[in-house]
């Protein structure tokens, strides 16, 4: 697996992504986070997310879709616990995941942070966010890359740390072949960066770390008001 990462601020005083990888004989977890606390005094969110991510990772390294749904009950305990803990703010978060030995990849995602597979230079699947944006496009009032434009892409209708607490959606296994990639990112990444340009970025790329300064480049241009961060694996 080639892989790479970028984390920025955009332009904020605060950068509340967070990104996770981990690799171990052949098996890997990657991870972004997009950390949204009800208060500037709640720090940490999407650390919280990850490190925990991480931590299961580690103890578990199974790459199953169960794996993938108590990743993210640990995840989600652990923020409803610092929550009620400070007593300050709710404590909430996107978040996505992919676990993957090489020839199979699982995701996990609730909110709006994606999963973005492609196979042959070209998209085969792409999470569906969980906000008022998405459910709009669903139900056919605008095409997909209408999202982009919608007030309601961050009204998020499903996220960490939420009361009652929120499942996951997790892929079936994908098969890996050799050339296969994956994107993971926050939406102030993929707010900038169109379907057909992940692809054409992908296709004059020889690697992930220049497939990712492709697409990061494109975010930059567009004045990125949000955090924006990424991972790329192509395998």
């Amino acid at each position: 697996m080639d892989i790479s990462s970028s984390r920025n601020a955009g332009d904020t005083d605060v950068n509340r992504d967070y990104i996770g990888m981990y690799e171990e004989g052949g098996c890997g977890c990657f991870a972004v986070c997009d950390g949204s606390p009800s208060s500037p005094e709640a720090e940490g969110v999407s650390e919280i997310v990850i490190d925990s991510f991480i931590s299961d990772f580690k103890n578990t390294s199974g790459i199953n879709r169960e794996t993938i749904v108590e990743y993210f009950k640990n995840a989600d305990e652990k923020l409803w616990n610092k929550s009620h803990g400070d007593g300050v703010c709710q404590y909430k978060a996107s978040a996505v995941v992919v676990l993957t030995d090489g020839s199979c990849v699982v995701c996990g995602h609730l909110g709006n942070c994606r999963m973005y597979y492609l196979s042959e230079n070209y998209l085969q699947y792409i999470t569906p966010d969980h906000s008022l944006a998405y459910k709009a496009h669903s139900e056919g009032k605008f095409r997909f890359p209408g999202i982009r434009k919608s007030r309601d892409k961050r009204k998020l209708t499903a996220y960490m740390g939420a009361d009652p607490m929120c499942s996951a959606d997790v892929t079936d296994p994908i098969a890996v072949h050799r050339g296969d990639a994956v994107l993971l990112c926050t939406d102030g990444f993929w707010e900038k960066v169109g379907e057909r340009q992940v692809e054409r970025t992908l296709k004059r790329s020889k690697s992930s770390s220049e497939w990712l300064r492709r697409m990061t480049k494109i975010v930059r241009k567009k004045t990125p008001e949000d955090n924006y961060s990424a991972v790329t694996i192509i395998f």
